[in-house]
């Protein structure tokens, strides 16, 4: 007999054997999931779901390595394979009858590729519908009141539909089409992910002196830049502030936010250029 091939069949079988159990078991953790995400249930209620789930396992665990032989393999088969597989099973059915959510499909990079509006088409929108460059901060604040009144100019501040994070080399204050346009991009962006998650702004009015600042750190900053039109904002495609309760993935958000700066873009509302060192899209409103 030989000794050498019975041991690799063992090999071979164990390692099947488990190689099965952890696909079984790593489908039922994907079935959860896909029901965290998409049931209606508050990430409170997860919780005991997870823990109960966890204990399972645990204690099915320590039942099987006391038994032997036959009676041990079939344990394991319907503790580790059976159950967990039928459990993925019947929460893959139940869990998009349970909600009103659907994905969206396709790739950012589709519509990224059409993010091609290049300086000069950007700033002669700027030109069209911004203001003259500010010298600085200092500048911006003695003029506020007036330009606001005269509805020339707005402040934009971080709310329950997008963040505006703290900014070192700009202001958050844009001309009001800007407003609007950012208004309209956290309506069709929330509605498509259906959820609360908001997309942080990074970068808006920049003056004379926030571009000599920046120059001192990045020598692509330019006194021609559309931020100094208060016509221009970034608009980061890496990091969003995730809803909480109906939490989505960063490549699902980032589709979102594609989808949505395509269409208003096809609709004649803003340029944008996908800026990949600063990891943003470069929107001028048109």
């Amino acid at each position: 007999m030989d000794f050498k091939s019975i041991d690799i069949q063992k090999i071979a079988f164990k390692s099947l054997f488990y190689l099965t159990t952890i696909l079984c078991v790593g489908a039922l953790v994907w079935a959860l999931r896909y029901s965290y995400l998409y049931f209606t249930l508050p990430l409170i209620a997860w919780i005991p779901i997870y823990i109960a789930v966890a204990a399972y396992f645990y204690y099915a665990a320590r039942f099987i390595v006391t038994k032997n032989g036959f009676t041990r393999f079939v344990i394991h088969l319907v503790t580790l394979h059976i159950l967990p597989a039928l459990a993925s099973i019947l929460l893959f059915v139940l869990a998009p009858k349970s909600v009103s959510y659907e994905p969206i499909t396709g790739s950012p990079k589709v519509y990224e590729r059409r993010f091609n509006d290049m300086q000069d088409k950007q700033k002669r929108a700027a030109l069209a519908n911004g203001l003259a460059p500010f010298e600085s901060q200092a500048n911006i604040e003695a003029r506020y009141k007036k330009l606001r009144r005269a509805g020339k100019l707005v402040k934009i501040e971080s709310n329950s539909d997008y963040v505006v994070r703290s900014l070192t080399y700009s202001s958050p204050y844009v001309v009001p089409k800007v407003k609007k346009l950012l208004d309209d991009i956290a309506e069709k962006f929330q509605s498509k992910t259906q959820t609360k998650a908001k997309f942080i702004v990074t970068s808006v009015l920049r003056t004379e002196e926030d571009v000599k600042k920046l120059k001192r750190v990045n020598g692509n900053a330019s006194t021609n830049s559309c931020h100094c039109n208060a016509t221009t904002i970034d608009i980061s495609y890496v990091r969003f502030e995730d809803d909480k309760i109906r939490p989505r993935s960063n490549y699902e958000l980032r589709l979102a936010l594609a989808q949505t700066l395509h269409e208003l873009r096809e609709a004649g509302r803003c340029y944008v250029k996908i800026e990949r060192k600063q990891y943003c899209y470069h929107i001028t409103v048109r």
